[in-house]
Parts: structure tokens; sequence; C-alpha cells
């Protein structure tokens, strides 16, 4: 009986997976996707799938196998198409400015959008 419902919850398990994996294989898009999570889990999934085997607990291996491919997939896809954006993505994310991207944050691009450089302006000595 019990076996029954961690073979439900495998199932379940799997069927999560999915459209992370139907995103990345159909749109090619990686935003959101975490390469360093997904191999954490990938890592996690491998030394808990060890102590499964060593006790021989058949609900846990199939746990265990059915989480190290669907990561694995996930991995491989991510890496494969890391940098590109599906359509819904792009228009969800702005577009970042470069001190944005060198973690400036918000405050960094709201002076450079209003005009306001790094510098202060030239004395008026200086300008012609």
């Amino acid at each position: 009986m019990f076996e029954l419902l961690g073979i439900t919850g495998i199932a379940i398990s799997v069927l999560a997976y999915l459209p992370q994996v139907a995103h990345l294989a159909r749109e090619r898009c990686s935003a959101g996707v975490s390469s360093r999570a997904w191999t954490m889990w990938l890592l996690s999934s491998l030394l808990i799938g060890a102590l499964a085997i060593h006790r021989h607990d058949l609900v846990f291996i199939l746990l265990q196998i059915s989480s190290l491919t669907s990561a694995a997939i996930i991995l491989s896809l991510a890496q494969r198409y890391r940098g590109m954006v599906c359509e819904t993505h792009a228009r969800g994310y702005p577009r970042q400015s470069l001190s944005e991207r060198q973690g400036r944050g918000d405050a960094r691009r709201r002076r450079v959008d209003s005009g306001v450089g790094d510098c202060a302006p030239a004395p008026r000595r200086w300008r012609q």
C-alpha cells in the first residue's frame, strides 16, 4: 500500500519537471534557470540515490532516478540555450543598463538616465 503511495509521489514529481523541460526544449529559453541550483540538485540526487541503493529502497531509488534524469536534462538544455530568451520572457524582463549589470542598482541607473553623469560638470571658467 505505501509503495503505491510512493510511486504515485514519483509520478507527481516527474510531472512537476515537465513544464520546465518542455519550455526549455520548445522555446529554447533559459530565462530563470539557475545552473548552479540544478547542479546542486543533481549532486544531492546522486548522494541520496547512493543511500537508497545501499538500503535497497526501491521507491527512493526510482525517485532519485527520475530526479537525476530530470536535472540532467534541464542542465544540458539550459547550457545549450544559455543566454537565450523567448519572446514572453523578453517582454517580462526590462533591458538592463550597463550599471545594473555591474551591480550598481537602480539608484545609479536613475542618475545616468536623468542626464547626470558620474562627474560633476566642469567649472564655468573651463567651459568654452
